[in-house]
């Protein structure tokens, strides 16, 4: 079979015209509609430019930033508008299923004759698949279907024209706004387009105090900031009414400012406004407007105050002190010693730039010295030190602080430092073994201790005689400057060679190393006046002491007495065995027992029946053990009384010389020693067994038993009391029998003298 390439089928004349005039519509729509967008967005950005610029007259920066936004914005809808679809080939094919799609005349006959058309001719291979003639009819169908076609309908009319005529209302506006105000177009221009510093003209012109200088302007945190605002009253400006504070927060807050006074245009330069920030906690953005001017953006930026974080007193102690030098911490109220030098080192927060430090002398003239913190480099820092004159009275200094961001301190920082003087040496020792009156041949020791915080240079004995002058005598002991100094010492009274009746005043004094002044500092002990007499008298003393102490030991012993028979008058009622112990307490038969028992019990103890219950017996029962063991502790509390005193006693006749080997051994073994055993030895163990009955107060059986104990005890304490007494006794005897020696031999002295007399009388008359 043989093929023959056939001709090209060929559009219609009417086709191909209708096809190139919908081509021409859609790229004019195409142009047209970018060329629309683009008025609208530039007409837009001249009046939201020109009124942003006028409201807030931004910096070249920002209006350099608005400037290149508008480029790529208007760049994006020509691309997007216009480049992008007005050179895009439009094939016929493609205008062909447009118009399909808009017009259902033709039942897919223009696309389908469009695209026979534009396909490579055909072969005729004899399959008779092409025929000429199908294609004829159905370019005869699309013919049809172009007749009258309204074109019109294929684009969204209305849109352009929306468009149209947005643009040309915005570009007739900016020319009409450009002709009726040429300045403030040209202005515009300047600042829009050539980034000129010029200001718009304005009716009222505000002025922010600070804030015009740095729009940003630092506050410490809680503190106040005064905003001062004013407004310019030369002739031709308005001052507004009122002038408000626009704050930039969630609640977008507006303030108005308080009007200071009316000024007068012409004569008054400015018309002040003003509003405080109170307790600033946050950082605040804010605008000032008034009239038809509007400054800002404001920064109201929260800092911390500056304040010392860290402060320390180096001192240099004076060199008698013979104290390193040393760092003492900053606390509420500093105590420093007199003649200390200080350096104070302190440490801020935060970079400073000046410290002013104000020694408050008094309130109305403090002396004033400033620190500069900037030093060479400009930069402030945190460290700094500041050194005091020797200090010699109290100080009270206060810092105020000011930082690298301008912020001064809210609060100064204040410092007491108190001068501490030094106190003279504490002398506390006393007489030992010594009472009011002395013999002439007397040892008058002292014990205790000398301190001084600094250290005790010396220490000596000053006395005087009577009227005389005051005379002194060193310490044994070797003193080198300790703190503290025990006191161990005696004076010899012999040496000063007194006579009966004389009075020896006493003390003891020290001196410390205090060097800031022409003497040290000097302390004593209590001034002692001592009555000097014979041995004879004293010794009378000492008998006379013996004397009251033993009437004291019979009270004692009889006050124990008492408490033991409140002991054995605990009553516990009619248990087992408690017929046995009445008669026991007794000393008779149960039944005779029972009835001094009776005569014996307290008064409670024979109340009515009604009152003598289990209960009220119990309770009588807690109230007498409790009073027995009140009664015990007091009675060996007086009883090592009595024991100290005899010692004392002992003691004052060792130290005055006038002992005896025999009345020493019976002070000390006969009486004193055998009382402290009882108070060391008896006493607790009668305390324990009493605290064993008040636990069996509700047993009667196992009580009586704990009561039997406790009252074998307290007779044991009370046999042993009366040896001691009995000692007492026998001294007493013995002392007596020393008084009549000594009135023997006094009288036998008197007869001597008498007989001298008398002898002498009898040689000068012969």
């Amino acid at each position: 079979m043989s093929t023959e390439l056939r001709k090209q089928p060929a559009l219609a004349p009417a086709i191909e015209s209708l096809l190139e005039r919908l081509r021409k519509r859609i790229r004019a729509y195409v142009w047209l509609e970018g060329i629309a967008v683009a008025v609208v967005l530039l007409g837009a950005s001249f009046w939201a430019s020109l009124t942003f610029d006028w409201v807030f007259e931004p910096p070249v920066g920002l209006r350099v930033a608005l400037l290149g936004a508008v480029a790529i914005v208007l760049f994006y809808v020509v691309f997007r508008y216009i480049l992008r679809r007005a050179f895009v080939r439009l094939s016929n094919r493609s205008m062909a299923v447009l118009l399909e799609r808009r017009f259902e005349r033709f039942h897919d006959s223009l696309l389908t004759t469009v695209e026979l058309a534009e396909q490579p001719p055909p072969v005729d291979d004899g399959s008779g698949d092409y025929r000429p003639e199908m294609f004829a009819h159905v370019q005869q169908e699309a013919l049809a279907g172009t007749a009258a076609i309204p074109l019109k309908k294929v684009f969204n009319s209305a849109r352009l024209a929306r468009r149209i005529f947005l643009g040309a209302l915005l570009l007739v506006s900016v020319a009409a706004f450009g002709i009726w105000d040429a300045e403030a177009f040209g202005i515009w221009a300047q600042r829009s387009l050539l980034m000129s510093d010029r200001l718009w003209p304005r009716k009222t012109h505000l002025v922010v105090e600070r804030f015009d200088e740095q729009p940003a302007v630092k506050v410490a945190r809680g503190g106040d900031l005064e905003l001062v605002v004013k407004a310019e009253a030369a002739p031709g400006r308005d001052v507004p009414e009122t002038v408000e504070v626009r704050m930039m927060t969630v609640d977008r807050r507006r303030e108005k400012m308080s009007r200071e006074g009316a000024a007068v245009p012409g004569k008054d330069e400015f018309q002040s406004y003003s509003y405080k920030f109170k307790s600033v906690l946050e950082s605040v953005d804010f605008y000032v407007v008034g009239g038809d001017d509007r400054r800002g953006p404001f920064k109201l930026e929260v800092v911390d105050s500056p304040t010392i974080s860290e402060m320390v007193l180096h001192c240099e102690y004076p060199e008698y002190m013979r104290r390193s030098p040393r760092d003492i911490p900053m606390a509420a109220n500093m105590r420093v010693p007199v003649g200390t030098e200080i350096t104070i080192h302190a440490q801020a927060n935060k970079d400073l730039v000046r410290v002013q430090v104000d020694d408050l002398v008094d309130d109305t003239t403090p002396l004033t010295t400033k620190i500069d913190m900037t030093g060479s480099s400009g930069a402030g820092g945190r460290k700094f030190a500041f050194k005091l004159p020797t200090l010699a009275v109290d100080k009270t200094l206060s810092f105020t602080l000011v930082d690298t961001d301008g912020i001064r301190s809210r609060d100064p920082v204040r410092l007491a430092i108190g001068a501490v003087p030094d106190e003279a040496p504490q002398v506390n020792v006393q007489l030992k073994g010594i009472g009011t009156a002395i013999t002439a041949n007397a040892r008058l020791p002292v014990v205790g201790e000398i301190t001084d915080d600094y250290g005790v240079a010396k220490a000596w004995w000053d006395f005087h005689v009577d009227d005389g002058a005051a005379q002194q005598q060193p310490f044994e002991a070797e003193i080198s400057g300790q703190d503290k100094v025990p006191v161990s010492e005696a004076l010899e009274v012999r040496e000063l060679k007194l006579e009966p009746k004389q009075k020896l005043h006493l003390a003891v004094q020290a001196a410390d190393n205090y060097a800031l002044a022409a003497e040290p500092h000097l302390g004593s002990s209590p001034r002692y006046a001592l009555d000097v007499v014979t041995p004879e008298k004293l010794r009378s003393l000492m008998e006379s002491r013996e004397l009251v102490l033993r009437r004291r030991f019979e009270v004692i012993i009889q006050e124990l007495t008492e408490t033991r028979d409140l002991l054995a008058r605990i009553d516990f009622g009619k248990g087992p065995g408690a017929a046995d112990a009445a008669a026991e307490n007794a000393g008779k038969s149960p039944a005779v027992g029972k009835e001094d028992d009776k005569d014996k019990a307290d008064p409670d103890s024979r109340s009515s029946p009604e009152d003598r219950s289990p209960e009220r017996l119990l309770a009588l029962r807690r109230v007498q053990t409790e009073r027995v063991l009140q009664n015990s502790e007091r009675s060996a509390h007086e009883t090592l009384g009595l024991a100290v005193a005899i010692d004392d006693i002992r003691e004052e006749l060792i130290n005055n010389r006038v002992d005896t080997e025999e009345l020493k051994t019976r002070l000390k073994e006969g009486i004193s020693d055998p009382l402290k055993r009882i108070v060391e030895n008896r006493f607790p163990e009668l305390e324990t067994r009493v605290k064993k009955l008040a636990a069996t107060l509700t047993d009667p059986q196992t009580g009586l038993a704990a009561r039997s104990s406790a009252r074998e005890e307290a007779d044991t304490i009370q046999v042993e009391k009366r040896e001691v007494l009995d000692k007492m006794v026998e001294l007493e005897t013995f002392n007596e029998a020393l008084d009549l020696l000594r009135d023997i031999i006094s009288a036998q002295q008197k007869v001597h003298d008498a007989t001298e007399k008398k002898h002498k009388k009898n040689t000068f008359s012969d």
